[in-house]
């Protein structure tokens, strides 16, 4: 009784606005890692837009996700049973209106399950709740849009709100950039339905363990946390009307994963070393009215 009424109240107080791509998809990512664990993700979601007129739109939608992580034992000084497995499903409705013939608005707010669910019930650290909201101008003169405003998102691993900054241009048919925080672009279309995208982008995962870890015969309860910056280049191939499929590969220029506890200290640190990134997904993408103004 206690885990359909939590997820009761997950379901009424989810409010989602959002900048993101409509669409239906699955997708698996996968970094392989020589020192400590390998990580392993299979993420799939839809979001459904309910209003699509030219100047709003409204969506609703979720994701599921499953992490699974492969431990090296030689390098993990204590038992991992606890901390191998997290799943994570989410809520989410979004908003995009624009305000003037240049300006315009996204906002996020996302309810969502993350946990290794080694207890029985859903507790209430196995819920966080994700927010973005942003500005963007945009440019007719040189066909480019700035962006602009801040997010929260446990998918990024941190505990703290990130700012959202990007400068988009289309520089001609072939060609497109977007340089900011959290992810910067580069594209090249070879021909219809192909093209390759360069990135340099912040990805991460955060599952609450809603059973205590034992840590140097001590035991904690808190998060693990991983956070990546992810280098590296990507394909992109319209198989047919709306449906695209895509291969990425790359490396981690950053690479960090935490045990911490509910008021954010350091439990323990696995000194993860950078490694490759591998990700492959398929997905359909819904038209959006109120994108007449996209650049890249």
């Amino acid at each position: 009784m206690k885990k359909v009424s939590i997820f009761l109240m997950l379901v009424m107080v989810s409010w989602v606005y959002g900048q993101e791509t409509d669409d239906i998809y699955i997708q698996s990512e996968f970094l392989p890692s020589s020192n400590v664990t390998d990580i392993f993700k299979l993420k799939a979601g839809l979001a459904i837009p309910l209003i699509n007129t030219t100047t709003e739109k409204f969506t609703v939608g979720g994701k599921l996700e499953n992490t699974t992580l492969s431990y090296i034992d030689d390098d993990v000084p204590f038992e991992t049973d606890e901390i191998e497995t997290f799943n994570s499903f989410s809520i989410r409705f979004t908003y995009q209106r624009n305000l003037s013939e240049d300006w315009s608005i996204f906002a996020m707010q996302e309810s969502q399950i993350s946990s290794n669910f080694r207890n029985d019930n859903i507790v209430s650290d196995d819920i966080f709740f994700n927010a973005m909201l942003t500005l963007s101008k945009y440019n007719g003169g040189d066909n480019s849009m700035l962006t602009f405003g801040a997010a929260y998102d446990i998918k990024y691993g941190l505990y703290y709100p990130i700012p959202v900054i990007s400068y988009a241009r289309r520089l001609n048919d072939n060609w497109a950039y977007k340089v900011g925080v959290p992810d910067s672009r580069v594209k090249y279309t070879l021909a219809e339905n192909h093209d390759f995208e360069g990135f340099a982008t912040l990805s991460g995962f955060t599952g609450n363990i809603n059973d205590e870890v034992e840590v140097y015969k001590e035991d904690y309860s808190g998060t693990l946390r991983q956070t990546s910056v992810l280098v590296g280049l990507g394909y992109n191939v319209g198989l047919w009307d709306k449906f695209t499929a895509t291969a990425q590969g790359g490396y981690t220029a950053y690479n960090r994963m935490q045990i911490k506890d509910y008021s954010n200290n350091e439990i323990y640190d696995f000194d993860m070393s950078n490694s490759f990134y591998f990700n492959v997904g398929v997905k359909y993408t819904f038209t959006n009215k109120t994108n007449d103004r996209e650049v890249y």
